[in-house]
């Protein structure tokens, strides 16, 4: 994979090509292979670019250009259908120097100006320049998988593949967007196209910008839309089939090794044994598991019946303990306040599959494709529920309430959270699924004076809209529409794009194939999901490729022993941190609140594990941007 960061001036002057260079050194962890750099004929766009190699390592170098000096594109990603798109291009005259996808980009905006992007099969972030019409072209592929943040600055366009990269122009405004953190405190990360910084914007996925004269807003080409799947359910298990299949052979074009990160569960798995059959004539599939030393989270004993039947090289990585310094480097890592505890496992276990492989294979995408998630199901029982039930659940959740464990994980604790969430609309009750704090919440965590400075409704006003647009039939695609709008692309892909850049290796998740994604909306409800789980039609689509355990497993996901660790190892870390002086004095969260939280937790009264993460995180991340 690679890194780019680059100016473009809206007026006849200069770009800074030494500021480019210098913001994209920053990117080096994206690329080390090799760097470049780009200036203009005109000299209105200056470019720094970081390498990784997968795909034609000797010829194509970026930024590359045209012959003529027109054309210039700097490039991030992938573009699986790049072979096909070089054979159209060539009977229609295109002359290819190099054997790599960069510069089927030049050719095919040659030929097809900025309708291109609908041709292109791939995870992207790229930078065009066009200098005969003076313009810069920035796009982002469809589900997010690559970043592209930006920031204008009133004369000139700064941009790049992260935000340190951005930072590093001394004349870009550092303050803090105060709005992002409530948004941050509701959702635990901070959703395109706001950034943590009221100078940067991220560019969303699916959409384009084009610059010339000035910086407008970005145009979408892309969204998530479900398909007319065949009607029949025999038919819908063989296309279901046929296309994860396609996705997986298309994502292991690689001129480097080639691996899989294998979790255990479902998606993974099938992508795995999928692999190791496409290999099977050439060789075996490496395989990567993190885990931890707590039999609740401890996926080893599922991968490893995977990799046995699939007969794959199988390494493990056992994450026993989370240290302040480590804590500190995923803070640095992200650039932004990021709460996705699992970002830390993500990226140890892509640095161990770096040393043996330079792509890996994931299962993202699954769980949000094909109905995955336990709060679908919770939607869509809550909506199907007779009055009865409803009557029976109610009283069923105040018998039970005094004895049931504080644990979220606990069973009698997620039922009772769907109970309490049953007299709400379907929308405010995937918000209390997804949500850290409501706003009541944080009217009494943040202090008067900050909460009079924000809109501490806007973080719920944006969820319920977004999720109430969707023309959608049904509760579960409208959830999943959702997801793929924003939990996907601003937790999860931000999560494995930079764990695995930070440690040079290159993700490709299948299960994200535009194709794949629009006939996972379109399946009726029951190949979806059950009452008992998920993802009913990847259990019928590939149960011959592996063991009957494989599809029995209750999910897990990938989580982490959060709760113990803030409880034993991180404990004193997590009370000098909130309750340091300096970041009280910051003014925006009120001490008794917090320190309510930290006893609560500790004491085992209540669960408040992610709430806690996600302050800890914030506050060690103010500590160093702030």
């Amino acid at each position: 994979m690679c890194g780019f960061a680059g100016e473009f001036r809206f007026t006849p002057q200069s770009a800074d090509l030494e500021l480019a260079a210098t913001m994209a050194t920053t990117l080096r962890h994206r690329g080390g292979d090799e760097a470049g750099r780009f200036l203009s004929q005109d000299r209105r766009c200056a470019i720094g670019f970081r390498c990784l190699a997968v795909i034609d390592p000797p010829g194509s170098h970026q930024p590359m250009v045209t012959a003529d000096g027109d054309l210039a594109v700097a490039f991030n990603g992938e573009i699986y259908n790049f072979r096909s798109l070089r054979e159209e291009l060539t009977r229609d005259g295109a002359v290819f120097q190099t054997a790599g996808d960069t510069e089927v980009l030049l050719h095919l905006y040659r030929r097809y100006g900025q309708e291109m992007v609908h041709r292109l099969d791939g995870m992207f972030a790229f930078a065009l320049y066009d200098g005969a019409a003076k313009r810069l072209i920035l796009t982002r592929d469809r589900l997010g998988q690559k970043p592209l943040w930006y920031a204008d600055l009133g004369k000139r366009l700064l941009f790049a593949s992260e935000a340190k990269a951005l930072l590093a122009c001394p004349s870009l405004s550092r303050n803090i967007e105060l709005q992002a953190i409530t948004s941050y405190m509701t959702m635990g990360y901070i959703a395109s196209p706001t950034a943590a910084w009221a100078a940067i914007r991220k560019l969303p996925p699916g959409n384009t910008l084009t610059a010339a004269d000035w910086c407008p807003p970005p145009q979408a080409y892309w969204a998530p839309e479900p398909l007319a799947a065949p009607p029949e359910r025999p038919r819908c298990i063989e296309r279901v089939r046929a296309e994860v299949t396609c996705a997986v052979e298309a994502r292991m074009v690689a001129d480097v090794p080639l691996g899989a990160l294998l979790s255990g569960g479902l998606d993974s798995s099938i992508i795995v044994a999928l692999m190791s059959r496409a290999a099977g004539r050439t060789g075996g599939v490496r395989t990567f598991t993190a885990a931890f030393a707590d039999d609740k989270f401890d996926e080893r004993p599922a991968a490893r019946l995977v990799a046995s039947h699939c007969g794959t090289d199988h390494t493990e990585l056992l994450v026993e303990s989370l240290s302040a310094e480590m804590l500190d480097a995923v803070v640095e890592m992200y650039d932004e306040p990021f709460a996705d505890s699992s970002a830390l496992p993500t990226w140890l276990i892509c640095r161990a599959a770096r040393q043996h492989v330079t792509v890996a294979l994931a299962g993202d995408g699954g769980d949000e494709v094909f109905g995955g998630y336990d709060r679908y199901r919770a939607l869509h029982l809550a909506q199907t529920m007779r009055p009865g039930q409803y009557l029976a659940a109610r009283l069923a959740a105040a018998a039970i309430r005094p004895w049931a464990s504080c644990d979220e994980r606990s069973r009698l604790r997620r039922f009772l959270r769907f109970v309490d969430a049953l007299p709400y609309p379907p929308a405010v009750q995937y918000f209390r699924y997804r949500s850290l704090f409501d706003s009541d919440d944080l009217k009494r965590l943040f202090t008067a004076d900050f909460a009079a400075s924000v809109d501490l409704e806007a973080p719920q006003r944006w969820f319920l809209d977004l999720y109430e647009e969707a023309d959608l039939d049904n509760e579960v695609a409208r959830a999943q529409r959702h997801d793929l709008l924003t939990y996907l692309p601003d937790d999860l892909l931000v999560k494995t794009d930079i764990a695995s850049m930070a440690a040079s290796l290159e993700l490709r998740a299948p299960m994200l194939d535009h194709r794949v994604v629009s006939l996972g909306l379109s399946l009726p409800v029951d190949m979806k999901i059950s009452r008992r789980r998920g993802k009913v039609i990847l259990r019928k689509a590939f149960s011959d490729l592996l063991p009957p355990e494989v599809f029995g497993r209750p999910k897990r996901g990938f989580a982490v022993p959060l709760g113990r660790w803030l409880r034993t190892g991180l404990r004193e870390t997590l009370r000098e941190t909130l309750l340091d002086r300096a970041f009280l004095r910051r003014g925006i969260f009120r001490e008794e609140a917090l320190v309510g939280l930290i006893n609560d937790h500790i004491s085992g009264r209540d669960d408040h594990r992610h709430r806690l993460w996600a302050l800890l995180i914030l506050a060690r991340w103010l500590a160093r941007y702030g």
